[in-house]
């Protein structure tokens, strides 16, 4: 009965999306935007499930970007890695074709918290392909009058992506590399201070882990000099079946019990969540 809810719940937030640009970003890494007729409001850390063509099951993409229209129409925009048969077709499609879209999906960020102090600047860490949402997320933050700050990372100089369009919102970004190619060598953790009231992240496993760890920290750091208590949240990948909470297959260890990314999440405050693997991230 829960399941059929669950599905029902999700028909009126499935609609028709026509492809209005393709283009790329670097060579595995391409730009989608997508024109609704209708969208519901959505925030940052959400995110859209498409049906691709040939493919059975729908495919998650945080919601980069949107754009309302006084007609009402919206440009959405998600960033898509090329990692496999149903993206490489989703990037091969041409201008005008239409796809099914479900969204929006999940809990994004919340910024209730959020106040616009320069003492309180939050801090945006992203590696790799969890960039995506943290754009929106800062797009939301500069409409605040909030110039958050941005640190992207990623593993070379040709992977590299989206730096110049979170400059030109107003935020403070710095970029490293792994291998030292392009801005700050190392990782994008690396600029987290001793503390910091806000952070936002979201990326590979290991780095969210050294966030957390970081995280800790920082709690113990505000006990002792009497600072808020600092929130830190992140925004989990996950492989899903269904995208609505239905399948139990994106389920996490979390301080409530098993929860699932798609639905509970992707967001999570970074003291609830338990990491059953443990990854090498300096």
């Amino acid at each position: 009965m829960k399941t059929v809810q669950l599905v029902e719940s999700q028909i009126e937030l499935r609609t028709r999306a026509r492809i209005l640009e393709i283009s790329d970003l670097t060579s595995q890494i391409f730009l989608l935007k997508l024109g609704c007729e209708r969208f519901p409001d959505a925030r940052a850390g959400q995110f859209v499930n498409l049906s691709i063509p040939g493919f059975f099951l729908r495919r998650p993409f945080a919601i980069a970007d949107l754009r309302r229209d006084a007609d009402g129409s919206v440009e959405l925009s998600v960033i898509v890695a090329r990692v496999g048969g149903g993206t490489i077709t989703l990037g091969d499609l041409p201008a005008g074709s239409e796809i099914s879209l479900l969204g929006p999906l999940g809990n994004g960020f919340d910024l209730q918290q959020i106040v616009a102090e320069q003492s309180a600047q939050p801090i945006l860490i992203g590696g790799g392909s969890g960039i995506p949402p943290l754009y929106l997320l800062a797009k939301e933050l500069v409409a605040r009058g909030i110039k958050p700050q941005v640190c992207l990372g990623f593993r070379s100089a040709d992977a590299v992506y989206f730096a110049a369009e979170f400059a030109e919102l107003g935020a403070a970004v710095t970029v490293t590399t792994e291998d030292g190619s392009f801005g700050v060598p190392g990782y994008a953790t690396s600029i987290l201070p001793q503390y910091a009231q806000n952070v936002f992240a979201c990326g590979p496993l290991g780095m969210l882990q050294v966030v957390q760890k970081w995280a800790a920290h920082a709690a113990t750091v505000a006990l002792q000099t009497a600072m808020p208590k600092p929130k830190v949240q992140l925004s989990l990948e996950a492989h899903m079946g269904c995208g609505f909470g239905a399948c139990l297959g994106c389920t996490i260890n979390t301080v409530r019990g098993l929860e699932r990314v798609c639905l509970e999440g992707p967001v999570f405050e970074s003291k609830d969540v338990y990491f059953a693997k443990q990854e090498v991230h300096a």
